[in-house]
């Protein structure tokens, strides 16, 4: 994470063709054993307005730094891929940046929030859910637990999905 200890480029998810943070950091596989990725809290089906508290949970043994990347999207359709409903900062932990090509936003860590704490990074996020309910959301998420050693050597990347239905008001 040398370069990107306050939240990597848009795009690094996995989702819809996108890369991970394998991109750069290569030297193990996706999703090694000994590592988890997972967003709790997502409701089975969301109700279109509401806010949702999700967390962003990353654990792996020896890890001394962390980071994440998140996108919500709609899941298919003829809109697949384009953002679905707004994700928001809970505490500085976290930022929002845009990709001003696909008008989409990623929710990310920030410098602060790349702190490990008893082999476990946190992160918490919010998440409005369209106005609409035009058929599934994707949350697609990619993190790294990182060794701290300022290089994209030694680093374990996991990538992981939710999908979360709509609920028609």
């Amino acid at each position: 994470m040398p370069r990107y200890k306050d939240g990597p480029p848009p795009g690094h998810t996995g989702g819809f063709g996108e890369p991970t943070c394998r991109a750069c950091h290569s030297d193990a596989g996706l999703n090694e054993p000994g590592g988890d990725l997972a967003i709790s809290d997502a409701p089975a089906a969301f109700e279109p307005g509401r806010t949702y508290e999700l967390e962003v949970v990353l654990r792996r043994a020896g890890m001394l730094r962390a980071g994440f990347q998140l996108a919500a999207r709609v899941a298919e359709g003829a809109a697949a891929g384009a953002p679905a409903g707004v994700l928001t900062p809970s505490d500085g932990r976290t930022a929002v940046v845009w990709d001003t090509v696909s008008h989409l936003g990623y929710i990310e860590h920030t410098t602060a929030g790349t702190a490990v704490v008893s082999g476990a990074a946190r992160w918490a996020v919010r998440w409005t859910a369209p106005a609409q309910a035009r058929g599934a959301v994707a949350f697609h998420i990619a993190a790294n637990a990182a060794n701290d050693d300022d290089s994209p050597l030694g680093d374990f990347i996991y990538a992981s999905a939710v999908r979360v239905a709509g609920m028609r008001r």
